[in-house]
């Protein structure tokens, strides 16, 4: 079983070209099922059963309630049963006849103009860190503003390389985008002057990322995360919202929309494969549907002007 595990996630990684952590949620999601059908007493890939699968997943389901957690699940052993079946290691799907959980669709949080602004401003705040190194600043101001303008994932922006920024021409070349794709991303003007003070206190050093922690390498998703998280406690923006790096991605599509662009701009500038997953990143509330329907232009005969509690002079006759 562990040896189909092995060459499946080779099948993942070079064939699919699946992203690096989809790969690792495979990988730990068959593992963890693999490691739980051997407690049960099932040691070959031909013994196991629907009933068996369906257990693990009762049995997940009390560590990872969240049904976006399960879906995954059964997503990578769907994906890795039928791998075992075209592979030859089985010859019948046992994961075939699992149905995945419902997730609801929630619209993500996401922050309002003077939300945004606040933590855009916040790495240049004294008293913001108690130990600062060169550079941090315009470093960290930079790092924030291209999340929310650049709508780049958290792999694709610490993926960045400086080779991969043309000032010259205003365009950012995202190399490590998800499942191998590659895209270009024109660079909104308010960033380039961040780019250039940024360029001028960037370390010296034979690591080519852009984006650099103290010691001189590429900075790493564990030391971003936490200083997103620092920044977005000491903006006050995490108070009645969840605020990740991702929320800013949302940012940046729903100001694209608000700015007049399509699903199909939008579905480009993310580097979505279907349009589908664009369409969750749009968000529009109540009042902008009002004003949406307040502009649409009235085709018939003009209402009658009635004020509350007065009757018209049909209702009298």
């Amino acid at each position: 079983m562990f040896n189909a595990l092995s060459d499946f996630i080779i099948f993942c990684r070079v064939e699919r070209r699946l992203s690096e952590l989809t790969c690792k949620a495979y990988e730990r999601d068959v593992r963890t099922c693999v490691e739980f059908l051997r407690s049960q007493g099932i040691s070959a890939l031909v013994e196991i059963r629907t009933s068996d699968l369906r257990r693990f997943l009762a049995e997940e389901a009390t560590h990872r309630p969240a049904p976006s957690s399960q879906a995954r699940t059964v997503a990578a052993l769907k994906c890795f049963f039928r791998f075992c079946v075209e592979s030859d290691y089985l010859e019948r799907d046992p994961a075939h006849v699992l149905r995945t959980p419902k997730k609801r669709e929630a619209l993500p949080d996401v922050l309002d103009r003077s939300e945004l602004t606040r933590l855009l401003d916040v790495p240049s705040r004294e008293g913001v860190w108690t130990r600062v190194h060169a550079g941090k600043v315009e470093r960290d101001r930079l790092l924030l503003a291209l999340f929310a303008y650049g709508g780049l994932r958290r792999s694709e922006l610490l993926g960045l390389d400086c080779d991969d920024v043309d000032l010259d021409r205003c365009l950012i070349r995202v190399r490590n985008a998800k499942g191998g794709r590659q895209r270009v991303v024109p660079i909104h003007p308010g960033l380039v002057p961040l780019f250039l003070d940024y360029a001028r206190v960037r370390p010296e050093g034979p690591d080519p990322a852009l984006f650099l922690g103290v010691l001189g390498r590429r900075l790493s998703p564990t030391i971003m995360a936490l200083a997103f998280r620092h920044y977005a406690a000491a903006a006050g923006v995490n108070k009645h919202k969840k605020i990740t790096p991702h929320t800013l991605r949302h940012v940046f599509a729903t100001e694209l929309l608000s700015s007049g662009a399509n699903l199909r701009q939008i579905q480009e500038l993310l580097g979505h494969k279907h349009l589908d997953s664009t369409q969750r990143y749009t968000r529009v509330n109540a009042h902008q549907l009002r004003g949406a329907i307040k502009r649409l232009p009235w085709g018939g005969q003009a209402p009658a002007q009635t004020r509350t509690g007065t009757a018209t002079s049909s209702e009298v006759e």
